[in-house]
């Protein structure tokens, strides 16, 4: 009898330190998974902000330089010529407000096909908001559809049905007998592949769904 017990004894620890080492190497991959983000995430924001100082100094020289070429119009007497630079300037200015009320309004319509659905946080919603904005462009009427013509709405739905973006939502809740809880999203990657096969995309992905802080064992 008392054997048997030290058997017993000696699997449970086996089987709580393979769950050990398990959580260990999860925790340990999304770690390294989140640092990189973060070093990327770095590297992108320095990267726009050189892009943007960039394009802040070419725009204020070429202001600078227009401002010029007016004067030095007017000082020779040359009004037309500087009245034509000045007009195509200000129309210029006027179909980028135009522009920017456009896509305001875009950007509107979008978030509020959007705002209905169960995202897993903050960060998948704005993945999935600029994925769609991404595929929209303009009918000949102005209004914004999705490349293949579809409303915003009804792209928005299919969306939503994508089982590639499923790791964007929360999981989903079973009901019913025999249910087995809450059904957990692989969308993006195999949640049968041990993590040490997976790639960099699969990893995130699995990180994303939450499957890197459960205890399946993945090694």
């Amino acid at each position: 009898m008392e054997n048997e017990n030290n058997v017993e004894l000696n699997e449970a620890n086996e089987n709580g330190s393979d769950m050990s080492t398990s959580d260990e190497i999860s925790k340990m991959v999304e770690a390294r998974v989140m640092e990189e983000l973060s070093g990327i995430k770095e590297k992108l924001n320095s990267a726009y902000s050189a892009r943007d100082e960039a394009v802040k100094k070419a725009v204020a020289y070429e202001e600078e330089r227009k401002q010029l070429t007016i004067k030095q119009l007017e000082e020779e007497g040359k009004h037309k010529e500087a009245a034509d630079i000045k007009l195509t300037e200000l129309s210029a200015r006027l179909n980028e407000r135009e522009k920017q009320i456009t896509e305001l309004t875009r950007d509107s319509v979008v978030r509020d096909a959007l705002r209905g659905l169960d995202f897993r946080n903050d960060t998948a919603a704005d993945f999935a908001y600029r994925d769609v904005v991404s595929q929209l462009t303009q009918d000949e009427n102005g209004q914004w559809v999705h490349r293949t013509g579809a409303s915003i709405k009804d792209f928005v739905d299919s969306f939503r049905k994508d089982d590639d973006k499923e790791f964007l939502f929360r999981p989903k809740q079973s009901a019913g007998v025999g249910a087995q809880g809450v059904q957990t999203p692989t969308g993006g990657f195999d949640a049968t592949k041990p993590l040490s096969e997976m790639t960099t995309d699969e990893i995130m992905a699995a990180a994303a769904a939450g499957h890197l802080g459960s205890n399946e064992k993945w090694i």
